[in-house]
């Protein structure tokens, strides 16, 4: 652990350059008779996110896992790149050690927590703005709005991260759009590390419009190569009732074959759709929200729907039973009802409660009741820089759900109860 640390902070230090030292660059010989500095507007930047995890999965042959791991994050943002106005850069390391390692996959036969051992090149790349537009190349972190088709995985201590070929403007007031080839993926765990050929990117395109303030719609390609076509549409707002806030949400996607292959051997047949619908009100620092999510069935073809590069863990449970079906696609389809209510008070700190239902859409031979859950989370702000977490989650088994055609309780995923608990501190510099 000690070793890892130090050698990000080495990292660190050779990419903000002296500046970590005095709060200014150093200049070298050569770049004075050039009269360039090579960066310059250096913002270094430092995460220590230790945790505690705990995983207890009912009638296992398993020990229930107990987790400390700590996320240490070092990075650096570079305003100016070769004196080049609008040229900046981003270089990120993030390391993940265990300090008690009581689980999968740092021990057999103990429950998973998704944290192992890892020290990796999270972000690295350089970004170019000219006029409304900018314009990126390398290894960043890729947000699609809240996360549900392209995001971070963030709650995990070691995130997802792409590499992208991309360009996002404002050609228009009101008018924005992102237009991004993916040529790697980098997962939170390296076995699910991906990479394409150029000529074969994935390609994301999310085009957003802003109506009035009280809507804003969008339509987004998502054309994964080896995986599926993604085409939908959305609309979502906010409405102020004197006092009142009250939010909407509706979103509708159609799954088709995926337009390339590339690492896999034949494309898969896919047809299928989704859509979710959410509507929420807050006021006084309550608020309270509903939602419903259909994944739609295989239909007799290879798959479901399936969203395998969001974060999933932020919309089916934080007990992450239904991960392999949202990531993969649920066979015989999923309906989702989720309904949470909380309390938000910058001298309190926010209080939430959530109940999430989920069924299969179509009969799987083994009952529609997949099963229930509750989460619970409190989170303070202790200091400027300084929050807390506590999170739990309990999920209650009932027939399950199955990613293949076959199912049945051999087959079945989230057949038994899973309770899990965690202890975070953030510290941020």
């Amino acid at each position: 652990m000690k070793g890892k640390v130090l050698s990000l902070g080495a990292a660190a230090l050779l990419a903000g350059g002296a500046f970590l030292l005095s709060g200014q660059t150093a200049s070298s010989n050569a770049q004075d008779l050039l009269g360039v500095s090579f960066v310059d507007n250096v913002k270094p930047y430092l995460e220590f996110r230790p945790r505690y995890e705990y995983v207890d999965v009912d009638n296992s042959s398993n020990k229930e896992a107990n987790a400390l791991t700590i996320r240490t994050k070092i990075g650096v943002k570079i305003g100016t790149v070769l004196g080049v106005n609008g040229l900046s850069a981003v270089l990120e390391a993030i390391d993940v050690s265990a300090l008690v390692d009581d689980y999968s996959p740092q021990k057999s036969n103990y429950e998973t927590v998704l944290d192992p051992d890892n020290t990796r090149i999270t972000q690295a790349y350089v970004a170019y703005s000219l006029g409304n537009y900018t314009f990126v190349a390398g290894r960043k972190y890729v947000i699609i709005d809240d996360h549900r088709f392209i995001g971070t995985i963030g709650w995990r201590q070691m995130p997802q991260s792409f590499g992208v070929l991309a360009v996002a403007g404002k050609p228009i007031p009101g008018l924005d759009f992102l237009l991004a080839g993916i040529y790697e993926r980098k997962f939170i765990v390296d076995g699910g590390n991906i990479d394409w050929k150029l000529d074969k990117m994935p390609i994301v395109l999310d085009v957003n419009y802003k109506v009035v303030p009280q809507l804003r719609v969008k339509g987004f390609a998502y054309l994964l190569t080896d995986i599926h076509n993604t085409y939908g549409v959305k609309a979502s707002g906010a409405i102020d009732l004197g006092g009142i806030k009250v939010s909407y949400l509706g979103e509708y996607a159609k799954q088709t074959d995926p337009y390339q292959k590339d690492n896999a051997s034949t494309k898969p047949d896919i047809d299928t759709d989704y859509y979710r619908l959410k509507v929420g009100a807050s006021s006084m620092g309550f608020f309270g929200n509903i939602m419903y999510t259909y994944f739609g069935d295989a239909g007799g073809k290879n798959a479901g729907f399936s969203v395998p590069l969001a974060t999933n863990h932020k919309f089916d449970g934080w007990a992450d039973v239904l991960l392999l079906g949202a990531a993969n696609g649920f066979y015989y389809g999923m309906k989702e009802w989720c309904i949470s209510a909380g309390y938000k008070n910058p001298a309190i700190g926010k209080i939430m409660v959530a109940y999430l239902k989920f069924d299969s859409d179509k009969n799987p031979g083994i009952g529609k009741s997949i099963g229930s859950e509750i989460d619970a989370l409190y989170a303070k702000k202790l200091t400027k820089r300084l929050s807390f977490l506590a999170k739990a989650a309990w999920y209650n088994a009932d027939n399950g759900y199955c990613i293949g055609s076959t199912c049945n309780a051999t087959t079945a995923k989230g057949t038994k109860d899973v309770t899990k608990y965690w202890l975070q501190l953030d510290y941020k510099y």
